[in-house]
Protein backbone atom coordinates (compact mmCIF):
# COMPACT_ATOMS: atom_id res chain seq x y z
CA UNK A 1 0.00 0.00 0.00
CA UNK A 2 2.79 2.13 0.73
CA UNK A 3 4.07 1.65 -2.92
CA UNK A 4 0.85 2.61 -4.14
CA UNK A 5 0.69 5.77 -2.00
CA UNK A 6 3.88 6.50 -3.24
CA UNK A 7 3.09 6.18 -6.94
CA UNK A 8 0.08 8.19 -6.73
CA UNK A 9 1.70 10.85 -5.20
CA UNK A 10 4.56 10.97 -8.04
CA UNK A 11 2.00 10.75 -10.82
CA UNK A 12 0.07 13.82 -9.05
CA UNK A 13 3.29 15.13 -8.89
CA UNK A 14 4.14 14.94 -12.40
CA UNK A 15 0.81 16.51 -13.46
CA UNK A 16 1.34 19.66 -11.78
CA UNK A 17 4.34 20.11 -13.46
CA UNK A 18 3.02 19.25 -17.03
CA UNK A 19 0.14 22.10 -15.64
CA UNK A 20 2.80 24.48 -15.12
CA UNK A 21 4.30 24.27 -19.20
CA UNK A 22 2.40 27.15 -20.86
CA UNK A 23 -0.28 25.83 -22.71
CA UNK A 24 0.45 21.90 -23.39
CA UNK A 25 -0.89 20.34 -26.13
CA UNK A 26 -3.62 17.27 -25.62
CA UNK A 27 -0.76 14.97 -26.45
CA UNK A 28 1.79 16.26 -24.87
CA UNK A 29 -0.13 16.03 -22.10
CA UNK A 30 -0.78 12.56 -22.67
CA UNK A 31 2.53 11.80 -23.82
CA UNK A 32 4.06 13.24 -20.61
CA UNK A 33 1.97 11.49 -18.47
CA UNK A 34 2.39 8.26 -19.65
CA UNK A 35 5.90 8.64 -19.40
CA UNK A 36 5.77 9.40 -15.70
CA UNK A 37 3.58 7.08 -15.03
CA UNK A 38 5.86 4.42 -16.76
CA UNK A 39 9.06 5.74 -14.63
CA UNK A 40 7.16 5.32 -11.32
CA UNK A 41 5.17 1.65 -12.62
CA UNK A 42 9.08 0.94 -13.23
CA UNK A 43 10.44 2.33 -9.81
CA UNK A 44 7.57 -0.10 -7.75
CA UNK A 45 8.70 -3.04 -10.19
CA UNK A 46 11.94 -2.74 -9.19
CA UNK A 47 10.99 -2.59 -5.34
CA UNK A 48 8.38 -4.89 -5.12
CA UNK A 49 9.60 -7.73 -7.46
CA UNK A 50 6.27 -9.08 -8.12
CA UNK A 51 6.72 -12.67 -9.76
CA UNK A 52 5.38 -12.80 -13.50
CA UNK A 53 3.33 -15.62 -12.51
CA UNK A 54 -0.18 -14.78 -14.44
CA UNK A 55 -1.48 -14.09 -11.06
CA UNK A 56 0.88 -11.41 -9.81
CA UNK A 57 0.50 -9.79 -13.33
CA UNK A 58 -2.73 -9.12 -13.31
CA UNK A 59 -2.87 -7.89 -9.95
CA UNK A 60 0.07 -5.11 -10.64
CA UNK A 61 -2.07 -4.21 -13.96
CA UNK A 62 -5.42 -3.48 -11.94
CA UNK A 63 -3.17 -1.45 -9.81
CA UNK A 64 -1.43 0.23 -12.50
CA UNK A 65 -4.88 0.01 -14.22
CA UNK A 66 -7.01 2.32 -11.39
CA UNK A 67 -4.54 5.11 -11.34
CA UNK A 68 -3.92 5.35 -14.90
CA UNK A 69 -7.37 5.20 -16.84
CA UNK A 70 -8.45 8.57 -15.11
CA UNK A 71 -5.51 10.14 -16.27
CA UNK A 72 -6.33 8.58 -19.49
CA UNK A 73 -10.23 10.08 -19.25
CA UNK A 74 -8.72 13.67 -18.43
CA UNK A 75 -6.01 13.77 -21.68
CA UNK A 76 -9.36 13.04 -23.84
CA UNK A 77 -11.10 16.24 -25.47
CA UNK A 78 -14.25 14.44 -25.08
CA UNK A 79 -13.72 14.45 -21.24
CA UNK A 80 -14.27 18.24 -20.55
CA UNK A 81 -17.75 18.59 -21.13
CA UNK A 82 -19.38 20.68 -18.48
CA UNK A 83 -21.71 18.37 -15.97
CA UNK A 84 -25.09 19.87 -16.33
CA UNK A 85 -28.23 18.91 -14.74
CA UNK A 86 -30.75 17.63 -17.43
CA UNK A 87 -33.88 18.00 -15.07
CA UNK A 88 -34.48 18.82 -11.08
CA UNK A 89 -32.81 15.63 -10.09
CA UNK A 90 -30.03 15.75 -8.19
CA UNK A 91 -28.54 12.56 -9.82
CA UNK A 92 -28.89 12.88 -13.17
CA UNK A 93 -26.32 14.43 -14.74
CA UNK A 94 -24.83 15.00 -18.13
CA UNK A 95 -21.71 12.72 -17.84
CA UNK A 96 -18.46 12.86 -20.09
CA UNK A 97 -18.45 10.40 -22.74
CA UNK A 98 -15.51 8.15 -23.62
CA UNK A 99 -13.53 8.25 -27.00
CA UNK A 100 -12.84 4.58 -28.39
CA UNK A 101 -9.39 4.15 -26.97
CA UNK A 102 -10.97 5.31 -23.19
CA UNK A 103 -13.57 2.25 -23.82
CA UNK A 104 -11.05 -0.09 -24.71
CA UNK A 105 -8.61 0.79 -21.65
CA UNK A 106 -12.00 0.26 -19.20
CA UNK A 107 -13.20 -3.08 -21.02
CA UNK A 108 -9.55 -4.47 -20.16
CA UNK A 109 -9.19 -3.22 -16.76
CA UNK A 110 -12.97 -5.00 -16.23
CA UNK A 111 -11.64 -8.06 -16.98
CA UNK A 112 -8.67 -7.57 -15.00
CA UNK A 113 -10.70 -7.16 -12.25
CA UNK A 114 -12.99 -10.16 -12.93
CA UNK A 115 -9.73 -12.44 -13.57
CA UNK A 116 -7.97 -11.16 -10.47
CA UNK A 117 -10.95 -11.14 -8.79
CA UNK A 118 -11.34 -14.84 -9.73
CA UNK A 119 -8.16 -15.58 -8.78
CA UNK A 120 -8.27 -14.04 -4.98
CA UNK A 121 -11.53 -16.79 -4.66
CA UNK A 122 -9.97 -19.88 -6.24
CA UNK A 123 -6.74 -19.21 -3.74
CA UNK A 124 -8.21 -18.46 -0.82
CA UNK A 125 -11.56 -21.31 -1.16
CA UNK A 126 -9.57 -23.49 -2.80
CA UNK A 127 -7.44 -24.92 -0.51
CA UNK A 128 -8.75 -28.42 -1.06
CA UNK A 129 -6.39 -28.81 -4.23
CA UNK A 130 -3.78 -27.29 -1.69
CA UNK A 131 -3.93 -30.43 0.60
CA UNK A 132 -4.38 -33.05 -1.86
CA UNK A 133 -0.47 -31.92 -3.21
CA UNK A 134 1.21 -32.46 0.16
CA UNK A 135 3.07 -36.22 0.53
CA UNK A 136 1.62 -37.78 4.05
CA UNK A 137 2.52 -40.53 5.82
CA UNK A 138 0.50 -41.32 9.24
CA UNK A 139 2.43 -43.27 11.88
CA UNK A 140 1.41 -44.75 15.04
CA UNK A 141 4.74 -45.60 16.39
CA UNK A 142 7.27 -42.67 16.88
CA UNK A 143 11.10 -43.86 16.03
CA UNK A 144 13.19 -44.74 19.28
CA UNK A 145 15.72 -42.09 20.85
CA UNK A 146 18.79 -44.22 20.82
CA UNK A 147 20.71 -44.19 24.15
CA UNK A 148 23.64 -42.91 22.66
CA UNK A 149 22.36 -40.33 21.19
CA UNK A 150 21.68 -36.94 21.63
CA UNK A 151 19.99 -34.99 18.86
CA UNK A 152 19.39 -31.74 21.27
CA UNK A 153 20.77 -28.31 19.57
CA UNK A 154 21.04 -25.07 21.95
CA UNK A 155 18.36 -22.84 21.60
CA UNK A 156 18.25 -20.11 18.85
CA UNK A 157 18.40 -17.66 21.24
CA UNK A 158 21.50 -18.72 22.89
CA UNK A 159 23.13 -19.14 19.95
CA UNK A 160 22.45 -15.64 18.77
CA UNK A 161 23.65 -14.47 22.10
CA UNK A 162 27.41 -15.78 21.89
CA UNK A 163 27.43 -14.66 17.72
CA UNK A 164 26.39 -11.40 18.75
CA UNK A 165 29.06 -11.18 21.35
CA UNK A 166 31.84 -12.32 18.53
CA UNK A 167 30.93 -9.93 16.32
CA UNK A 168 33.95 -7.84 18.00
CA UNK A 169 36.06 -10.40 16.13
CA UNK A 170 34.75 -9.15 12.39
CA UNK A 171 36.70 -6.52 11.03
CA UNK A 172 35.33 -2.99 10.47
CA UNK A 173 32.59 -4.76 12.81
CA UNK A 174 30.14 -1.47 12.91
CA UNK A 175 29.43 -2.08 9.34
CA UNK A 176 27.73 -5.36 9.46
CA UNK A 177 25.01 -6.87 11.84
CA UNK A 178 24.41 -10.54 12.23
CA UNK A 179 21.88 -12.10 9.87
CA UNK A 180 19.38 -15.16 10.28
CA UNK A 181 19.98 -18.59 12.12
CA UNK A 182 20.31 -21.69 9.71
CA UNK A 183 20.45 -25.13 11.05
CA UNK A 184 22.60 -27.35 8.53
CA UNK A 185 24.33 -30.93 9.50
CA UNK A 186 28.45 -29.69 8.08
CA UNK A 187 30.64 -33.03 7.47
CA UNK A 188 27.88 -35.03 10.05
CA UNK A 189 28.14 -32.47 12.40
CA UNK A 190 24.85 -30.33 13.16
CA UNK A 191 25.58 -27.10 13.48
CA UNK A 192 23.81 -23.10 13.51
CA UNK A 193 25.34 -20.73 10.58
CA UNK A 194 24.69 -17.02 10.47
CA UNK A 195 26.22 -14.49 7.91
CA UNK A 196 27.88 -11.57 8.57
CA UNK A 197 25.29 -8.79 7.11
CA UNK A 198 25.86 -5.27 5.52
CA UNK A 199 24.08 -2.53 8.43
CA UNK A 200 22.46 -0.39 5.42
CA UNK A 201 22.81 1.35 2.88
CA UNK A 202 25.91 3.32 2.71
CA UNK A 203 27.74 0.67 5.03
CA UNK A 204 27.02 -1.42 1.68
CA UNK A 205 28.15 1.08 -0.54
CA UNK A 206 31.43 1.29 1.27
CA UNK A 207 32.21 -2.63 1.65
CA UNK A 208 30.63 -4.18 -1.06
CA UNK A 209 31.47 -7.36 -0.13
CA UNK A 210 30.79 -9.40 3.50
CA UNK A 211 33.68 -10.78 5.26
CA UNK A 212 32.11 -14.27 6.08
CA UNK A 213 29.71 -16.08 8.74
CA UNK A 214 29.77 -17.29 12.17
CA UNK A 215 29.61 -21.43 13.00
CA UNK A 216 28.63 -23.16 15.97
CA UNK A 217 28.08 -26.84 17.13
CA UNK A 218 24.50 -27.22 17.94
CA UNK A 219 24.94 -30.02 20.66
CA UNK A 220 27.13 -28.54 22.90
CA UNK A 221 26.02 -25.94 25.24
CA UNK A 222 29.57 -25.00 26.05
CA UNK A 223 30.63 -24.47 22.57
CA UNK A 224 31.56 -20.97 21.47
CA UNK A 225 31.16 -19.92 17.59
CA UNK A 226 33.56 -19.06 15.03
CA UNK A 227 34.06 -16.77 12.16
CA UNK A 228 34.61 -18.28 8.94
CA UNK A 229 36.19 -15.52 6.63
CA UNK A 230 34.51 -16.21 3.37
CA UNK A 231 34.03 -12.71 1.30
CA UNK A 232 30.35 -12.64 0.02
CA UNK A 233 29.04 -10.51 -2.54
CA UNK A 234 25.70 -11.64 -3.16
CA UNK A 235 23.99 -11.15 -0.06
CA UNK A 236 19.91 -10.74 1.40
CA UNK A 237 21.65 -7.25 2.60
CA UNK A 238 23.08 -5.97 -0.06
CA UNK A 239 21.22 -3.30 -2.82
CA UNK A 240 20.60 -3.23 -6.14
CA UNK A 241 22.11 -6.01 -8.48
CA UNK A 242 24.23 -7.60 -5.35
CA UNK A 243 20.89 -8.33 -3.77
CA UNK A 244 20.37 -11.93 -3.25
CA UNK A 245 16.69 -12.06 -3.87
CA UNK A 246 17.07 -9.57 -6.91
CA UNK A 247 19.78 -11.71 -8.80
CA UNK A 248 17.44 -14.94 -8.01
CA UNK A 249 14.29 -12.92 -9.26
CA UNK A 250 16.10 -11.80 -12.06
CA UNK A 251 17.25 -15.12 -13.14
CA UNK A 252 14.03 -16.97 -12.47
CA UNK A 253 11.45 -14.23 -12.36
CA UNK A 254 8.33 -16.49 -13.70
CA UNK A 255 8.97 -18.55 -10.20
CA UNK A 256 7.35 -17.43 -7.12
CA UNK A 257 9.67 -17.12 -3.94
CA UNK A 258 9.06 -18.50 -1.02
CA UNK A 259 10.38 -17.13 2.28
CA UNK A 260 14.03 -15.25 2.32
CA UNK A 261 16.70 -16.68 1.17
CA UNK A 262 19.36 -18.75 3.67
CA UNK A 263 23.00 -19.30 3.90
CA UNK A 264 24.19 -22.63 3.76
CA UNK A 265 27.61 -23.96 3.33
CA UNK A 266 29.28 -27.44 1.72
CA UNK A 267 31.60 -29.16 3.38
CA UNK A 268 34.98 -26.78 2.17
CA UNK A 269 32.89 -24.12 4.27
CA UNK A 270 31.83 -22.51 0.27
CA UNK A 271 28.99 -19.98 1.09
CA UNK A 272 25.67 -20.52 -0.73
CA UNK A 273 22.03 -18.82 -0.41
CA UNK A 274 18.99 -21.14 -1.12
CA UNK A 275 15.86 -20.04 -2.18
CA UNK A 276 12.26 -21.68 -2.07
CA UNK A 277 10.25 -21.31 -5.28
CA UNK A 278 7.39 -22.86 -6.76
CA UNK A 279 5.18 -22.37 -10.00
CA UNK A 280 1.93 -20.96 -9.35
CA UNK A 281 -1.30 -22.86 -10.18
CA UNK A 282 -3.33 -21.16 -13.03
CA UNK A 283 -4.63 -17.66 -12.24
CA UNK A 284 -4.39 -17.87 -8.57
CA UNK A 285 -1.46 -18.04 -6.66
CA UNK A 286 -2.03 -21.55 -5.19
CA UNK A 287 1.40 -23.92 -4.32
CA UNK A 288 1.95 -26.98 -5.42
CA UNK A 289 3.79 -28.88 -2.71
CA UNK A 290 4.68 -32.07 -5.11
CA UNK A 291 6.47 -29.92 -7.19
CA UNK A 292 8.67 -27.38 -5.03
CA UNK A 293 12.01 -26.08 -6.25
CA UNK A 294 15.14 -24.48 -4.84
CA UNK A 295 17.60 -22.19 -6.83
CA UNK A 296 21.21 -21.81 -5.09
CA UNK A 297 22.81 -18.83 -5.27
CA UNK A 298 26.85 -18.56 -5.11
CA UNK A 299 27.30 -15.96 -2.85
CA UNK A 300 31.01 -15.14 -4.21
CA UNK A 301 30.32 -15.16 -7.61
CA UNK A 302 26.52 -14.87 -8.63
CA UNK A 303 26.12 -18.26 -10.55
CA UNK A 304 22.62 -19.63 -9.77
CA UNK A 305 21.28 -23.04 -10.81
CA UNK A 306 17.49 -24.01 -10.46
CA UNK A 307 16.93 -27.45 -8.71
CA UNK A 308 14.09 -29.70 -7.60
CA UNK A 309 14.02 -29.77 -3.99
CA UNK A 310 14.55 -33.44 -3.48
CA UNK A 311 17.23 -32.91 -6.11
CA UNK A 312 19.51 -30.14 -4.95
CA UNK A 313 23.27 -30.93 -4.08
CA UNK A 314 24.10 -33.26 -0.93
CA UNK A 315 24.99 -30.42 1.46
CA UNK A 316 22.06 -28.41 1.24
CA UNK A 317 19.48 -29.40 4.02
CA UNK A 318 16.95 -27.17 3.81
CA UNK A 319 16.08 -27.35 0.48
CA UNK A 320 12.17 -26.22 1.60
CA UNK A 321 12.25 -22.75 3.80
CA UNK A 322 10.82 -23.37 7.13
CA UNK A 323 7.98 -21.01 6.49
CA UNK A 324 6.66 -23.45 3.69
CA UNK A 325 6.86 -26.13 6.19
CA UNK A 326 4.71 -23.68 8.28
CA UNK A 327 2.50 -23.40 5.86
CA UNK A 328 2.01 -27.42 5.13
CA UNK A 329 1.03 -28.11 8.84
CA UNK A 330 -1.51 -25.38 8.37
CA UNK A 331 -2.87 -26.55 5.51
CA UNK A 332 -2.74 -29.98 6.64
CA UNK A 333 -4.42 -29.40 9.49
CA UNK A 334 -7.26 -26.99 9.18
CA UNK A 335 -8.17 -28.39 5.23
CA UNK A 336 -7.85 -31.98 4.90
CA UNK A 337 -11.74 -31.60 4.38
CA UNK A 338 -12.23 -28.19 2.94
CA UNK A 339 -12.80 -24.52 3.64
CA UNK A 340 -15.92 -24.42 4.97
CA UNK A 341 -15.36 -27.58 7.27
CA UNK A 342 -12.30 -25.87 8.67
CA UNK A 343 -14.66 -22.72 10.10
CA UNK A 344 -17.87 -24.54 10.72
CA UNK A 345 -18.27 -28.44 11.42
CA UNK A 346 -14.34 -28.42 11.92
CA UNK A 347 -14.49 -32.14 11.34
CA UNK A 348 -11.10 -33.65 11.28
CA UNK A 349 -9.35 -29.75 12.25
CA UNK A 350 -6.78 -29.98 14.13
CA UNK A 351 -4.29 -26.98 14.93
CA UNK A 352 -0.48 -26.13 14.75
CA UNK A 353 0.99 -24.73 18.00
CA UNK A 354 3.68 -22.32 16.81
CA UNK A 355 6.36 -22.49 19.84
CA UNK A 356 9.22 -23.71 17.21
CA UNK A 357 12.23 -21.83 16.50
CA UNK A 358 11.36 -20.63 12.98
CA UNK A 359 8.29 -19.59 11.67
CA UNK A 360 6.83 -21.99 14.54
CA UNK A 361 8.35 -25.37 13.25
CA UNK A 362 11.40 -26.17 14.93
CA UNK A 363 14.20 -27.80 12.99
CA UNK A 364 15.80 -31.28 13.96
CA UNK A 365 18.60 -33.23 12.90
CA UNK A 366 18.64 -37.35 13.17
CA UNK A 367 21.17 -39.17 13.62
CA UNK A 368 21.75 -39.51 9.90
CA UNK A 369 22.42 -35.54 9.00
CA UNK A 370 18.74 -35.08 7.97
CA UNK A 371 17.10 -32.10 8.95
CA UNK A 372 12.95 -31.93 9.51
CA UNK A 373 10.54 -29.60 10.89
CA UNK A 374 8.89 -30.59 13.82
CA UNK A 375 5.53 -29.42 15.07
CA UNK A 376 2.57 -29.96 17.32
CA UNK A 377 -1.11 -30.29 16.73
CA UNK A 378 -3.75 -29.51 19.28
CA UNK A 379 -7.42 -29.30 19.68
CA UNK A 380 -9.74 -26.49 17.58
CA UNK A 381 -11.20 -25.85 21.05
CA UNK A 382 -9.95 -22.80 22.89
CA UNK A 383 -9.92 -25.00 26.32
CA UNK A 384 -8.06 -28.10 24.76
CA UNK A 385 -4.63 -28.47 26.52
CA UNK A 386 -3.69 -31.93 24.61
CA UNK A 387 -1.84 -32.56 21.71
CA UNK A 388 -3.58 -34.73 18.87
CA UNK A 389 0.06 -35.74 17.44
CA UNK A 390 3.05 -34.27 15.67
CA UNK A 391 4.45 -33.91 12.50
CA UNK A 392 7.73 -34.27 11.35
CA UNK A 393 8.66 -32.61 7.37
CA UNK A 394 11.64 -33.65 5.84
CA UNK A 395 13.21 -30.50 4.93
CA UNK A 396 14.46 -31.81 1.50
CA UNK A 397 11.65 -33.96 0.35
CA UNK A 398 8.79 -32.37 1.50
CA UNK A 399 7.28 -35.21 3.06
CA UNK A 400 4.82 -35.05 5.91
CA UNK A 401 4.81 -37.36 8.37
CA UNK A 402 2.59 -37.76 10.78
CA UNK A 403 2.82 -39.50 14.63
CA UNK A 404 -0.06 -40.41 16.21
CA UNK A 405 -0.62 -43.60 18.65
CA UNK A 406 1.01 -42.95 22.32
CA UNK A 407 0.96 -38.94 20.89
CA UNK A 408 -2.99 -38.18 21.00
CA UNK A 409 -4.23 -37.16 24.26
CA UNK A 410 -1.04 -36.16 26.11
CA UNK A 411 0.69 -32.73 26.88
CA UNK A 412 0.90 -30.45 24.05
CA UNK A 413 3.70 -28.45 24.00
CA UNK A 414 2.10 -25.27 25.45
CA UNK A 415 1.46 -27.55 28.45
CA UNK A 416 5.09 -28.63 28.60
CA UNK A 417 6.82 -24.96 28.62
CA UNK A 418 4.66 -24.16 31.58
CA UNK A 419 5.54 -27.01 33.49
CA UNK A 420 9.35 -26.41 32.59
CA UNK A 421 8.88 -22.77 33.61
CA UNK A 422 7.12 -23.89 36.86
CA UNK A 423 10.38 -25.70 38.35
CA UNK A 424 12.10 -22.08 37.85
CA UNK A 425 9.37 -19.62 38.65
CA UNK A 426 11.94 -17.35 41.02
CA UNK A 427 15.19 -17.14 39.02
CA UNK A 428 12.07 -16.34 35.63
CA UNK A 429 13.83 -18.02 33.22
CA UNK A 430 11.99 -19.16 30.08
CA UNK A 431 11.24 -22.73 28.31
CA UNK A 432 11.98 -22.52 24.43
CA UNK A 433 12.30 -25.04 21.58
CA UNK A 434 9.88 -27.58 23.10
CA UNK A 435 10.29 -31.59 21.02
CA UNK A 436 8.38 -34.79 21.38
CA UNK A 437 10.95 -38.06 21.47
CA UNK A 438 10.26 -41.41 21.99
CA UNK A 439 12.43 -42.42 24.95
CA UNK A 440 12.28 -45.70 25.56
CA UNK A 441 8.56 -46.07 23.83
CA UNK A 442 7.36 -42.73 25.94
CA UNK A 443 6.50 -39.60 24.50
CA UNK A 444 8.56 -37.56 25.99
CA UNK A 445 8.79 -33.52 25.79
CA UNK A 446 12.46 -31.98 25.39
CA UNK A 447 12.80 -28.59 26.23
CA UNK A 448 15.22 -25.89 27.14
CA UNK A 449 15.13 -23.58 29.29
CA UNK A 450 17.08 -19.85 29.17
CA UNK A 451 17.64 -17.25 31.72
CA UNK A 452 16.11 -13.60 30.83
CA UNK A 453 19.66 -12.54 29.03
CA UNK A 454 18.99 -15.27 26.35
CA UNK A 455 22.02 -17.56 28.20
CA UNK A 456 21.27 -21.44 28.45
CA UNK A 457 20.65 -23.06 32.22
CA UNK A 458 18.68 -26.44 31.67
CA UNK A 459 17.14 -29.26 29.75
CA UNK A 460 13.92 -30.14 31.20
CA UNK A 461 12.61 -34.30 29.95
CA UNK A 462 9.42 -34.43 31.00
CA UNK A 463 6.56 -37.41 30.15
CA UNK A 464 3.94 -36.44 28.30
CA UNK A 465 1.25 -38.14 29.32
CA UNK A 466 2.54 -37.57 33.41
CA UNK A 467 3.67 -34.10 34.49
CA UNK A 468 5.40 -35.73 37.69
CA UNK A 469 7.93 -37.44 35.32
CA UNK A 470 10.78 -34.92 34.56
CA UNK A 471 13.95 -34.38 35.20
CA UNK A 472 16.74 -31.39 34.84
CA UNK A 473 20.14 -31.36 33.86
CA UNK A 474 22.35 -29.11 32.33
CA UNK A 475 23.80 -31.19 29.68
CA UNK A 476 21.58 -33.76 27.21
CA UNK A 477 23.47 -36.67 28.76
CA UNK A 478 23.09 -36.24 32.04
CA UNK A 479 19.26 -35.20 31.59
CA UNK A 480 18.57 -38.33 28.97
CA UNK A 481 20.05 -40.67 32.05
CA UNK A 482 18.09 -39.00 34.83
CA UNK A 483 14.66 -39.37 33.18
CA UNK A 484 15.45 -43.17 32.40
CA UNK A 485 15.79 -43.45 35.96
CA UNK A 486 12.32 -41.23 36.81
CA UNK A 487 11.14 -43.84 34.01
CA UNK A 488 12.12 -46.83 35.65
CA UNK A 489 10.96 -45.44 39.64
CA UNK A 490 7.12 -44.56 38.02
CA UNK A 491 7.05 -47.94 36.64
CA UNK A 492 6.13 -46.87 33.04
CA UNK A 493 3.47 -49.46 31.33
CA UNK A 494 5.04 -49.33 28.66
CA UNK A 495 6.72 -52.78 27.28
CA UNK A 496 9.71 -51.14 27.10
CA UNK A 497 10.11 -49.45 30.01
CA UNK A 498 8.80 -52.36 32.27
CA UNK A 499 10.70 -52.25 35.58
CA UNK A 500 11.47 -55.08 38.12
CA UNK A 501 12.25 -54.98 41.70
CA UNK A 502 15.50 -56.14 42.67
CA UNK A 503 17.43 -56.58 45.78
CA UNK A 504 21.05 -55.49 44.48
CA UNK A 505 24.42 -55.37 46.61
CA UNK A 506 27.94 -54.15 45.89
CA UNK A 507 30.66 -51.43 45.90
CA UNK A 508 30.27 -48.49 44.42
CA UNK A 509 32.43 -48.07 41.58
CA UNK A 510 31.32 -43.43 40.28
CA UNK A 511 29.40 -41.32 41.76
CA UNK A 512 27.95 -37.74 40.90
CA UNK A 513 25.52 -35.98 42.24
CA UNK A 514 23.31 -33.57 39.64
CA UNK A 515 20.47 -31.42 40.14
CA UNK A 516 16.93 -32.06 39.19
CA UNK A 517 14.93 -29.20 39.62
CA UNK A 518 14.51 -28.13 43.18
CA UNK A 519 15.94 -31.46 44.84
CA UNK A 520 18.55 -33.42 43.44
CA UNK A 521 19.75 -36.87 42.38
CA UNK A 522 22.89 -39.09 43.57
CA UNK A 523 23.76 -41.21 40.08
CA UNK A 524 26.24 -43.82 40.90
CA UNK A 525 27.72 -46.96 39.42
CA UNK A 526 28.62 -50.12 41.24
CA UNK A 527 31.50 -52.33 40.31
CA UNK A 528 31.02 -55.43 38.00
CA UNK A 529 27.72 -53.73 37.33
CA UNK A 530 26.51 -52.23 34.13
CA UNK A 531 22.92 -50.75 35.33
CA UNK A 532 23.37 -46.59 36.33
CA UNK A 533 21.47 -46.40 39.96
CA UNK A 534 19.89 -43.07 41.25
CA UNK A 535 18.70 -42.59 44.97
CA UNK A 536 17.25 -39.28 45.57
CA UNK A 537 18.27 -37.14 48.36
CA UNK A 538 14.79 -35.89 49.72
CA UNK A 539 14.19 -39.73 50.81
CA UNK A 540 18.17 -40.59 51.71
CA UNK A 541 19.98 -37.32 52.91
CA UNK A 542 23.03 -39.51 53.66
CA UNK A 543 22.95 -40.40 50.18
CA UNK A 544 24.71 -36.85 49.11
CA UNK A 545 28.09 -38.42 51.51
CA UNK A 546 28.13 -41.56 49.04
CA UNK A 547 31.91 -42.41 47.74
CA UNK A 548 33.51 -44.39 45.73
CA UNK A 549 34.53 -47.69 47.16
CA UNK A 550 31.53 -47.84 49.51
CA UNK A 551 29.69 -51.36 50.37
CA UNK A 552 25.77 -50.94 49.50
CA UNK A 553 22.41 -52.49 49.74
CA UNK A 554 19.57 -52.10 48.37
CA UNK A 555 16.36 -52.91 46.26
CA UNK A 556 15.67 -50.91 42.93
CA UNK A 557 13.00 -51.40 40.03
CA UNK A 558 15.25 -51.99 36.98
CA UNK A 559 14.85 -51.31 33.36
CA UNK A 560 16.69 -53.74 32.31
CA UNK A 561 16.80 -52.05 28.35
CA UNK A 562 17.54 -48.76 29.22
CA UNK A 563 20.03 -50.29 32.15
CA UNK A 564 18.84 -47.60 34.49
CA UNK A 565 18.03 -48.47 37.95
CA UNK A 566 15.47 -46.48 40.70
CA UNK A 567 16.22 -47.06 44.60
CA UNK A 568 13.31 -47.70 46.72
CA UNK A 569 14.88 -49.08 49.76
CA UNK A 570 18.77 -47.96 50.40
CA UNK A 571 21.90 -48.57 53.08
CA UNK A 572 25.59 -47.38 53.01
CA UNK A 573 27.38 -50.05 54.80
CA UNK A 574 30.33 -47.97 55.03
CA UNK A 575 28.96 -45.14 56.13
CA UNK A 576 26.04 -45.37 58.65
Amino acid sequence: MLLVALFGTLTALGMTILACIQRPTRWQLLVGTYVIFYLVALVIDFVSLPSKALYSLITMNIIYGVFYLPLLLASSPKAKVEVERKSNSPFNFNLPRLNFGSKIAAWVLAILVVLGLFGSLQTRFGVKAVYDSLKVKTVKTAPLLDKSATPIAIAPETVRNKMNKAMSTVPNTSYYKLGALQTQVVKGKTVYIAPVEFDGFWRWQRARNTPGYFIIDATNVNAEPHFVKQSMKYTPSAYLFDDAQRVIYNRFPSWVQEGQPQLEVNDQGEPYFIQTVYKARGVSKRINYRSLHVVVLNAKTGATKLYTAAGAPAFINESIASSTAAEMNEIFGRYGNGFFNAYFNKTGVKLPNSNGTEDGVTPVADKHGNISYFNDFTSPKTSADSTMGYSMINARTGTLTYYTGKNIGVMDSDGAKKIAEKEYVAQKWSATMPIMYNIDGTPTWVVSLLDSTGAFRSYAYIKAADQSVKAYATTAAQALDQYRVQLAAAGSTASSTATKLTKVSGTVSRVAIVPNGSTQSVLFALKDNDVLWSVGTGDYPKAALLESGDKVKMTANVNKQAKTGAVQSFTNESFK
